[in-house]
């Protein structure tokens, strides 16, 4: 190989070298939109456990990149996190309960751990609108079949699919109101405070002390945790 084509190649690697450290490279802090939602539990109890001592928010920060959910409780010995991949289209869910940390990365375009996506789900935009926590919101009617119910959504903050960590994935707008089931646990969300933050981005990463574990496996401990076995 001559002279030129060796300094042309070299001259080439480190090109990309740096392409791929400019493409790899993650901030230490992102900009999130956060939205702190009221949790109100929609029966007295999911099978053994009165909902009454179950955490009574949950917070939620919305980036180009990722969505993060958290539900904590029990002074701090229980926590449910879910993570979006936006690109990938993915969401792991973390869950620590009295020390135990496992947690499942779910495939492409599937719901996270434990969330139940009912059998029928039609939506129709109403054009009624409210405001819900200070964000300006949307109606959208929902009936499963089973049940009918109002949801909302808000254009106050854009996020690529904001919502695949819910089963109202076709709405493209983040939401503001909602209801979702996880396990036995039938749960109203009502956002009750919305603000920009900067945040550390280790936030949306699976700590290094978590135990990766198989969907069925995340599912069986989930549904534990509302019976006495």
């Amino acid at each position: 190989m001559s002279f030129i084509k060796r300094c042309a190649s070299l001259l080439i690697l480190v090109l990309l070298l740096n392409s791929c450290e400019r493409i790899f490279h993650i901030p230490d802090t992102r900009e999130a939109h956060y939205v702190k939602y009221r949790v109100k539990y929609l029966e007295d109890m999911a099978g053994d456990v009165p909902t009454r001592i179950l955490p009574s928010k949950m917070d939620a920060y919305y980036t180009n990149r990722f969505v993060l959910t958290s539900i904590e409780g029990f002074f701090n010995q229980f926590s449910l996190l879910q993570l979006a991949d936006l690109r990938r289209k993915r969401v792991t869910t973390m869950l620590n309960f009295f020390g135990n940390k496992v947690y499942y990365r779910g495939k492409q375009g599937e719901l996270p751990a434990g969330i139940k996506q009912p059998e029928l789900l039609q939506l129709t935009f109403s054009g009624e609108s409210s405001v819900i926590g200070g964000l300006h919101s949307e109606m959208v009617q929902i009936d499963t079949g089973a049940e009918q119910f109002d949801i909302y959504y808000t254009t106050d903050f854009s996020v690529k699919r904001p919502n695949i960590i819910t089963p109202y994935q076709s709405i493209n707008h983040p939401l503001s109101d909602f209801r979702i089931q996880l396990s036995l646990l039938k749960m109203h969300l009502t956002c009750t405070e919305y603000e920009t933050r900067v945040v550390d981005s280790d936030i949306f990463t699976v700590p290094d002390d978590y135990r990766q574990v198989t969907k069925p496996e995340m599912e069986e401990i989930i549904n534990s945790l509302f019976t006495k076995e």
